[in-house]
């Protein structure tokens, strides 16, 4: 499968609803492969938001830095998803108080280019915020690196990645 160039679409472009649709279709996608993939029926399962620190080994709990020094693609974090632990991104928010330092953001999953999710659109609208009807999901014990193409070296970058994680019950919530 070859890479996929997706213009994500602004919050305020979306129908009543459609954002909780996106959300929701994910979340199903991500159990089904969870069960699946961990043997584990769907109740002992849980589903919570995305910690960019603990689930994505982020270097901060926020996702807020200064781009570097080049105009490339910058990883902003990578690794190996844990065990029993399925990650499923399918939306950004940008600060609305800071220039558009970068302009896309790349996901590569178990060694291929999956997703660049351009973010110029997102600029156009009030909301800064966009979604992503097909989502990036990041299965367990897969690498994944998220880089981000720089247009401003130097400059603040701030953005929230929109997404959750499917578990089993009593890794990070109790039972």
């Amino acid at each position: 499968m070859g890479i996929a160039l997706t213009h994500l679409i602004p919050f305020s472009e979306l129908a009543p609803g459609q954002a909780g649709k996106i959300r929701n279709d994910i979340i199903q996608r991500m159990v089904s492969m969870a069960v699946q993939g961990t043997k584990k029926p769907e109740e002992l399962l849980v589903v919570r938001d995305i910690r960019a620190k603990d689930d994505l080994d982020y270097s901060n709990e926020d996702w807020w830095e200064k781009t570097g020094s080049s105009t490339i693609y910058e990883t902003m974090t990578t690794g190996t998803m844990g065990d029993e632990r399925y990650v499923g991104i399918y939306g950004v928010k940008l600060d609305p108080e800071l220039p558009l330092s970068c302009t896309a953001l790349k996901f590569n999953i178990g060694g291929g280019d999956k997703a660049i999710w351009q973010l110029q659109d997102l600029r156009e609208q009030d909301d800064m915020v966009g979604f992503c009807p097909s989502g990036i999901i990041i299965p367990q014990n897969v690498i994944y690196t998220i880089s981000r193409l720089v247009l401003y070296t130097l400059s603040p970058f701030h953005c929230v990645l929109k997404g959750v994680v499917v578990e089993p019950r009593g890794k990070v919530i109790s039972p």
